[in-house]
């Protein structure tokens, strides 16, 4: 499907890019043709994001060149001409939840003169849309739309400007398995008419499962350029940890499967938190489970809101929950978070590689709680045999 007899879409080369001391790029490249999926993978820091600002016009290289189809990169000042070059759909939609579809398809640049032509508008929205097959009312705010709706359309905005290139940053984050594979098979869609994507994710399957090549990048320098189907998974994962010399050949397999030491699980232990009969109306109903120290607990689920939600009462975010949540010290207190002036705030501990956390009350005049990510940590555990399902 790639055309190797066309210029690349994109074609970086000797990026460099500092901010103050730091070097985010050095001497980075990649290239991506026309038709081609093509995956940047890399552990966070690596450089992924610096060089989707660089490939989008967001930022100026330091030292380096960046072509599309040979010809060098539109001027910094010129947002109209990198729009017809590239588009980024970020994993945060960028679309204004409530402007209908149509007016986010022609946003800033709405047919005509003067008065906007509503009827034309909608009109042109549903032939582009249709262009592309994607099956979404015009009139339909955007805020109605599903996740995967809101991806179509940005992907259609893009392609409405002329773009061939689509970067894609982690789009696959907030869907769930139908979500995905719809996604896919309109990539594909797209694929053969042209379009090329560079396909940011940590979900190395989706990269095997939808890309063609693969371009790794360590400590901001690029490391490798492969076929994925000539790629083990083995050699992905060791150039991304710089384990087994980072490249196809090297012992990469003994380093990847390398027994790691790990401090053992005290199953007898005290548990780091436990919760009785906890429920909240129209989340989980009657939750009784414990986790015990130097575990780790993971909590699937379709939905990532729906989890998120469910664990509020963890971190003393939750309205009125019933029941109760204990740590292994005891202190614990709910109820100090169960009306909306009175929330929680979250003091922790180590105990081995497992956060303890513990809860006190703060001041009704100044309500606070954790950050969203602090919860993170106090999840690290998990309770011997079946996780128990939130209904119950």
């Amino acid at each position: 499907m790639p055309a190797v007899d066309q210029p690349a879409v994109v074609r970086a080369q000797g990026i460099v890019k500092r901010f103050g001391p730091t070097v985010a790029l050095d001497r980075a490249r990649l290239a991506v043709r026309p038709g081609e999926a093509h995956a940047l993978v890399g552990r966070n820091g690596a450089g992924k994001s610096t060089l989707v600002s660089v490939l989008t016009g967001m930022e100026r290289p330091d030292e380096g060149e960046v072509t599309f189809a040979d010809e060098p990169a539109p001027g910094y000042w010129d947002t109209t001409a990198w729009q017809r070059k590239v588009a980024c759909v970020y994993q945060k939609s960028m679309v204004v939840p409530d402007l209908t579809v149509a007016e986010n398809l022609y946003l800033n640049r709405f047919p005509g003169a003067g008065r906007i032509r509503w009827r034309a508008l909608r009109a042109d929205a549903r032939a582009l849309l249709a262009e592309y097959g994607v099956e979404v009312d015009p009139q339909t705010r955007a805020k109605d739309l599903s996740v995967e709706q809101r991806q179509f359309v940005e992907i259609a905005r893009a392609l409405s400007f002329g773009a061939r290139l689509i970067i894609l940053d982690e789009p696959t984050a907030q869907l769930d398995a139908g979500g995905i594979d719809r996604l896919f098979a309109k990539l594909l869609e797209l694929r053969r008419q042209g379009v090329a994507f560079l396909f940011i994710s940590h979900h190395l399957q989706e990269v095997y499962e939808l890309c063609d090549t693969v371009t790794v990048f360590r400590d901001a320098r690029h490391v490798l350029t492969a076929p994925v189907a000539e790629l083990a998974k083995e050699d992905l994962v060791a150039a991304m940890t710089g384990d087994g010399g980072g490249a196809p050949g090297g012992d990469s397999g003994a380093a990847v499967h390398a027994p790691v030491a790990r401090k053992a699980a005290d199953p007898d232990g005290e548990p780091v938190l436990r919760t009785e009969g906890l429920a909240l109306e129209g989340e989980f109903d009657r939750w009784t489970w414990w986790c015990a120290p130097v575990r780790c607990w993971a909590w699937p689920g379709p939905r990532p809101a729906a989890t998120r939600r469910s664990a509020r009462p963890w971190w003393g975010c939750a309205n009125r929950p019933a029941g109760g949540c204990r740590c292994g010290d005891g202190r614990c207190a709910p109820a100090a978070c169960r009306t909306p002036s009175t929330r929680a705030s979250a003091t922790s501990r180590r105990t081995g590689t497992t956060r303890v956390w513990s809860w006190a009350a703060a001041s009704p005049r100044t309500p606070r709680s954790p950050s969203p990510t602090s919860w993170g940590p106090m999840a690290r555990c998990c309770p011997p045999g079946p996780v128990p399902s939130p209904s119950g």
